[in-house]
C-alpha cells in the first residue's frame, strides 16, 4: 500500500478540518497563509464557534485522491483540441502528441503555450497552486473555458471533455505535470532544502495546519485573553456564587434573573436607612412606629381601591360591556316597539321615563277598591285622565301592557338601570390627593419614587372619569393603566402588618433586623449585577468560547500524524525513493559538492534533508545555484515517479525557465533520456533548449517530434506541424523551401514582377541561412556548433575531404544569395536584379545535391 492509499484510509475518520486540510493540500501541493486561514476558520465551525458556511458542508465530502495512489495501467495523452474560452487560443486548433518518446511544444512568449500546459495542469495532476485561467479579455463575450483531451489508458482510447469547474476525470491524475510553482514544493524554502515525497508531503501540510491552529488557539486562551474585569462579590448569595464562580456552565438567564430592577435599586437605600432607625428602637417604639405608619397609609389604599374599582382597567371594561349590553337590548326593544305600537302619538311613549309614569299608575289602580284590572279597558275611566276609556284607547292600553310585559324591554330596562348605577359611582369617586400628602410623603420615603407613581396613576384616574362625565367617553381597548404604585403600597402595608406581628421580643427585633440586612444585601448584590451586567454578559460567553477552543486544542496534538509517518517510514517506502532520488543527483552530475540525503520526522514533518558531506557549512539552499536547485526539483520529481513504479505520461512546462547553459544542457540530456521509458512532453519558450532537446534526442537516438505556435494579430495558440525556423535541420529547412519555393512559382505566374522580385528577395534570405546551417551541421560535421559552449574534436576525422571546390560552392551560393535576399541595397544605375523562375530552381537544387552528397558518400550523418 502507498502513502497515499495509506493517508486516504487513515484520514476518514478525522476531523473535518484535517480532512480538508489534506484535501487543500492535496489540491495545491501545499498550504499558504491562506489556505490555513481556511482550515482555521473550519476548525471554528465544527467547534461551534463559527456560523456553519457552504465551504463547510463541501469539506464534509470525501477527498478524491484519484491519480495519487498505485497506477494499475499506464495513461498516456492522445490529443489536445476543441478548445474555447482559454486566453486568446483559436479555435479548430487541435495538438496531436507522441504516443511515445519525446514530443515538444514550442512556442514564442505570447505564442498560447502558457494557455495550453495550463489546461493540462487543470485536468492532470501538479503539485503547486492551481493555474489561472481566463479568458480572451479583448472578447466581449467569452464563452465558458472547455477543450477536448484525449489519451488512452492501457490500450484503450478514451476522450475527456474538460471545463473550468468540473473535476476531471480520474485516468488523466495519473499524468503528472512539473512547473516552476511545483518546482518550489519539492524544494523547501526553508534554511534546509529538501524534498518532501509524494503522501509524506500531505502529512508535512497537515501537521502544518495543525500547528497553525494550535498557534492561535494558544494564543486565544491565554489567561485573561478576551475578558473584562469584573471585582468579586464579598457576599454568601447565591448571587454571589453566580458572579464569583462564573462558568461554561452558566447561561446568560442565570445572570439575567440575578439583574435589579428600577424599583429594586430604588429600595435600596430607604431600607439601609430603615435598618439604621431599626437598630436605635425597641419592640414597643417600633410597633408603635408601625401601627402609625400603617394607620397613615390606609387611607390612601382605600381610596385608590374605590378608584380603580369604578375606573380602572377592568371596571371601565365592564362599563364598556354594560354599555353595549345597553345598546343591544334598546335596539331589540324598540324593534319589539315599532311592531306593536306603530302609530303611538307620542315618540317618547314606552320609554325608560315613560315606564316610570306607567309603573305609578298602575299601583294607583291596584290600589283603588273598585279597580279590577289594570290597564283600564274599554268603558272604563282613565285613572289619570278620569275620562271614559274608548275602544281604541283601550286597545292601545293592551298593547302597551303587552310590549311592557315583554323580556326584551324588561331586560333594556335592566341594563339602563345598571349603567345609571356604575355611572353614579363614578360621578361620586373623589379623586383628590391633596389631603393624602403625609401619606404619599411617607411612601416616598419607604420607597423613592412610589409618590410620583401614585400622582401619575390618579391624574390618569381623573383624566378617564372627565371624558366619562362630559362625553360618556372610555379609553381605548388598548389603553392600560400602570398600577404598579398601588401594589407596591399594598405590599407596603402587607410588610408592616408582618413586622407588627413578629416583633413581640428583643430577639424578633434583632432577627427583624437581620432579615432586613440581608435582603439590603441581596439588593445590593443584585445592583451589582446590573452595574457589571455587560462585562458579565461578555465573560460568561468568554468562558463558552474557551472552553470549546479547549475542545479544538485537543485535536492540535500531530502524535497521530507523527506516528502513521514514522510507521509508512519503517514499511520501507522511503528507502526506494531515497536510492531513485541518489541515482537522479547522480545523473545530474553533482561533482561540485557532495550531497547526503538523510531522512528527518519532526512533529509529523517527515522529510528528507540535504546536506553537504564533510563541509563547514551543511545548508545545500546557501550554496547550491539556481541551476542546481532545479536540477535537484527536477530530479525530486522523477525519482518520485520512479519509486512509485509510475510509467504514464509527464509533462514538463519551462524545466529551464532562466537557468545557464550548462543545467540546461543536463536537463536537456535526462528529459531526453526519460522519453525512452515514457512519453514526455516539454513545453518550451526557450529556443537554446529546444535545440539542445532535438540535439540530445539525436545524440541518444530518441524517438521525438515537435511543433511551433505561433499567432496572428488576434489569436494565438495556432499550430504548426513544424519546428521554429533557428531550429531546424538542413534537411528539414530544404523541405519549408520546397514549400516556399511551389509559393513563388504561383507569384511568378499570376503576379506582378514587383510582387515576384519581392517574394524572391524572402526565398533567398532562407536558402542563405540554409547554406549556413548546411556548412556547420554537415560540411564540418557539426564539429562547432552555435548555441553549445562545447567544441566536438572526435568529428574532426571527417572534415579531411574539403576541397577548394567545396570551397567554392558554398561561396558562389553565399554570394549569390546575398546579391538577392533583402539586406543589401542596389545602385539605382544597375536597377533592382532579381532572378528568374528556373534560376530560383537551379538553385534550390544545387543545395539539395550537395546535402545528399555530404550524407551519402562522404558520411556526414
Amino acid at each position: 500500500m502507498t502513502p497515499i492509499e495509506q493517508i486516504e484510509k487513515w484520514i476518514k475518520d478525522k476531523p473535518v478540518w484535517w480532512r480538508q486540510s489534506v484535501r487543500l493540500a492535496l489540491e495545491n501541493g501545499g498550504l499558504d497563509g491562506e489556505l490555513l486561514s481556511e482550515a482555521y476558520e473550519l476548525a471554528l465551525i465544527e467547534h461551534g464557534l463559527a456560523d456553519v458556511t457552504d465551504e463547510f458542508d463541501n469539506a464534509t465530502q470525501p477527498i478524491d485522491f484519484s491519480g495519487h495512489t498505485s497506477e494499475e495501467e499506464v495513461v498516456n495523452i492522445r490529443s489536445l483540441g476543441d478548445v474555447l474560452g482559454v486566453g486568446a487560443l483559436a479555435k479548430n486548433q487541435t495538438i496531436d502528441f507522441n504516443q511515445s518518446g519525446l514530443f515538444i511544444v514550442y512556442g514564442d512568449n505570447g505564442a498560447g503555450k502558457s494557455s495550453y500546459a495550463n489546461i493540462l495542469k487543470s485536468a492532470c495532476l501538479t503539485r503547486g497552486s492551481d493555474p489561472n485561467i481566463i479568458g480572451n479579455v479583448f472578447e466581449a463575450n467569452n464563452p465558458s473555458p472547455s477543450a477536448e483531451i484525449s489519451f488512452t489508458v492501457g490500450a484503450k482510447d478514451d476522450v475527456h471533455s474538460w471545463t473550468l469547474n468540473e473535476p476531471s476525470t480520474g485516468a488523466l491524475k495519473a499524468i503528472r505535470v512539473f512547473d516552476t510553482s511545483s518546482a518550489h514544493h519539492y524544494v523547501n524554502k526553508e534554511d534546509t532544502l529538501g524534498f518532501k515525497p509524494s503522501g509524506l508531503n500531505l502529512l508535512n501540510e497537515l501537521t502544518a495546519a495543525v500547528n497553525y491552529v494550535k498557534g492561535i488557539v494558544d494564543e486565544e486562551i491565554m489567561p485573561g485573553n478576551g475578558f473584562v474585569h469584573v471585582s468579586s462579590l464579598n457576599s454568601l448569595s447565591d448571587i454571589a456564587k453566580v458572579v464569583n464562580n462564573l462558568s461554561y456552565k452558566h447561561e446568560e438567564s442565570d445572570i439575567e434573573t440575578h439583574k435589579a430592577t428600577t424599583k429594586e435599586v430604588a429600595r435600596i437605600e430607604p431600607l439601609r436607612q430603615e435598618i439604621a432607625h431599626d437598630k436605635l428602637q425597641t419592640p414597643e417604639t417600633l410597633k408603635k412606629k408601625l401601627r402609625q405608619q400603617k394607620e397613615l397609609l390606609k387611607p390612601l389604599g382605600n381610596i385608590a381601591i374605590s378608584a380603580l374599582k369604578c375606573l380602572g382597567d377592568e371596571s371601565i371594561e365592564q362599563l364598556r360591556k354594560l354599555q353595549q349590553d345597553y345598546e343591544q337590548k334598546k335596539q331589540q326593544a324598540e324593534a319589539i316597539k315599532k311592531a306593536t305600537l306603530d302609530g303611538l302619538p307620542l315618540d317618547t311613549v314606552t320609554g325608560i321615563r315613560w315606564q316610570e309614569v306607567w309603573k305609578s299608575a298602575k299601583q294607583f289602580v291596584e290600589q283603588e277598591p273598585h279597580s279590577n284590572h289594570f290597564p283600564p279597558e274599554a268603558g272604563d275611566n282613565c285613572p289619570l285622565c278620569l275620562q271614559v276609556i274608548s275602544e281604541e284607547s283601550g286597545n292601545r292600553l293592551a298593547a302597551l301592557q303587552k310590549f311592557l310585559s315583554d323580556n326584551a324591554a324588561t331586560e333594556a330596562k335592566k341594563a339602563y338601570e345598571s349603567l345609571q348605577n356604575l355611572e353614579g359611582l363614578i360621578r361620586s369617586q373623589d379623586l383628590r390627593l391633596q389631603e393624602h400628602k403625609t401619606a404619599l410623603d411617607e411612601l416616598e420615603s419607604i420607597q423613592p419614587g412610589l409618590s410620583e407613581q401614585f400622582t401619575a396613576l390618579f391624574e390618569k384616574l381623573s383624566e378617564r372619569k372627565r371624558k366619562f362625565i362630559t362625553n360618556s367617553e372610555l379609553p381605548s381597548a388598548d389603553e392600560f393603566l400602570d398600577i404598579s404604585a398601588v401594589q407596591s403600597a399594598k405590599q407596603i402595608s402587607q410588610s408592616i402588618s408582618e413586622q407588627i406581628e413578629a416583633v413581640q421580643s428583643d430577639e424578633d427585633l434583632a432577627k427583624l433586623i437581620e432579615k432586613k440586612e440581608q435582603e439590603l444585601q441581596r439588593l445590593e448584590d443584585k445592583k451589582f449585577v446590573l452595574d457589571n451586567f455587560e462585562a458579565l454578559i461578555n465573560n460568561l460567553r468568554r468562558h463558552k468560547v474557551v472552553k470549546k477552543l479547549e475542545g479544538l486544542k485537543k485535536q492540535c496534538n500531530p502524535l497521530k500524524i507523527s506516528i502513521l509517518s514514522s510507521s509508512i517510514y519503517k514499511q520501507g517506502v522511503i528507502e526506494p525513493l531515497e536510492t531513485a532520488f541518489a541515482e537522479e543527483l547522480h545523473q545530474f552530475g553533482f561533482t561540485r559538492f557532495s550531497i547526503q540525503v538523510q531522512t528527518r520526522n519532526t512533529g509529523g514533518n517527515q522529510q528528507f534533508k540535504l546536506a553537504i558531506a564533510d563541509a563547514g557549512e551543511p545548508i545545500v539552499a546557501k550554496v547550491a545555484s539556481e541551476g542546481e536547485q532545479r536540477c535537484i526539483a527536477i530530479a525530486a520529481f522523477l525519482a518520485e515517479m520512479k519509486a512509485d513504479n509510475r510509467d504514464s505520461t509527464v509533462i514538463f512546462d519551462d524545466p529551464v525557465n532562466s537557468l545557464s547553459h550548462q543545467w540546461s544542457s543536463r536537463v536537456a540530456a535526462r528529459l531526453v533520456d526519460e522519453s525512452k521509458k515514457r512519453q514526455v512532453v516539454v513545453f518550451t519558450h526557450d529556443i537554446v533548449f529546444f535545440k539542445l532537446l532535438l540535439e540530445q534526442a539525436e545524440l541518444q537516438d530518441a524517438e521525438h517530434n515537435s511543433i511551433a505556435l505561433v499567432r496572428n494579430k488576434k489569436y494565438a495558440g495556432l499550430v504548426k506541424d513544424f519546428a521554429p525556423w533557428e531550429a531546424l535541420t538542413t534537411g528539414k529547412r530544404l523541405k519549408v523551401l520546397n514549400v516556399e519555393f511551389q509559393k513563388l512559382r504561383k507569384i511568378e505566374a499570376n503576379e506582378t514582377e514587383d510582387e515576384f522580385r519581392k517574394a524572391s528577395r524572402h526565398f533567398y534570405g532562407l536558402l542563405r541561412e540554409s547554406w549556413e546551417r548546411l556548412v556547420e551541421e554537415k560540411l564540418l560535421n557539426k564539429v562547432v556548433n552555435r548555441f553549445e559552449r562545447g567544441v566536438y574534436t572526435q568529428r574532426l576525422s571527417r572534415l579531411v575531404d574539403i576541397t577548394d571546390a567545396d570551397i567554392a560552392r558554398v561561396d558562389n551560393a553565399m554570394t549569390k544569395c546575398s546579391t538577392y535576399f533583402t539586406g543589401h541595397d542596389s545602385s539605382a544605375g544597375v536597377g533592382d536584379p532579381y532572378p528568374t523562375i528556373d534560376e530560383v530552381s537551379h538553385d534550390l537544387e544545387d543545395i539539395k545535391m550537395f546535402l545528399e552528397e555530404l550524407q551519402g558518400a562522404r558520411k556526414r550523418s
